[in-house]
């Protein structure tokens, strides 16, 4: 209930702060073990994605959020996962696994930090270990303008884009060393994430996106 109340809350106060406007929300899958993977510009995205997405949704958060007055009482109280950032988090991981084997859609934003500068920035493997030990399908989202949202007051009201792909399950080829096989993995996720994109924002998968494109319409 508390969860739904956020929720309720929050899609107000975007109506209010931005102009957003979503793309293939038909993808998402209404149940089931969901992992999604998105680019990160604003501390707003876990926001709007919540308000956006029409199932319930638990979020990757950095640890140092939970001991913020009232915010961190409402992340506690909605469940979502605590992430010691910089540093492998065998918990975070353990409780995410429980978390997909119980159903529940999970985000996590393989970039692991904000990016200032709308594009972007090489991804950890955390997601790419995450979606090979669960096993369930990974849904790429990539959203653009929420580097704007309530930044100023000059800028009110930004317009905001919400992509969101098609759901796939990944796979590693028998042949390929694990290692390289999870890295694999993670720049397939990326490079969904950032085909969704204008050119200017894939920033560090910018070349080799636009290699496999040039490829492809030969």
């Amino acid at each position: 209930m508390f969860y739904n109340f956020l929720r309720a809350s929050f899609r107000v106060i975007t109506h209010l702060v931005c102009r957003y406007r979503v793309l293939g929300l038909e993808h998402v899958p209404e149940s089931g073990s969901l992992l999604i993977v998105t680019n990160h510009l604003s501390w707003y995205d876990p926001i709007l994605l919540g308000v956006v997405l029409r199932r319930r949704v638990w979020i990757f958060t950095k640890a140092e959020l939970f001991g913020w007055p009232l915010i961190g009482g409402a992340i506690k109280l909605t469940g979502q996962i605590a992430v010691r950032r910089g540093e492998s988090d065998r918990v975070a991981l353990e409780k995410a696994l429980v978390y997909l084997q119980e159903g529940k859609a999970l985000m996590i934003f393989p970039e692991g930090t904000v990016e200032k500068a709308c594009k972007l920035m090489p991804a950890r493997k955390g997601a790419a270990m995450l979606a090979m030990r669960s096993g369930v399908m990974v849904l790429p989202i990539a959203h653009r303008g929420t580097r704007r949202v309530l930044r100023s007051l000059r800028d009110w009201f930004p317009r905001v884009t919400i992509e969101i792909g098609e759901p796939y399950m990944p796979a590693i080829a028998e042949d390929v060393p694990r290692k390289v096989g999870l890295q694999q993995v993670m720049d397939d996720m990326m490079f969904r994430i950032a085909s969704m994109l204008p050119p200017e924002n894939r920033g560090s998968y910018a070349e080799a996106l636009q290699e496999d494109e040039a490829i492809g319409s030969i």
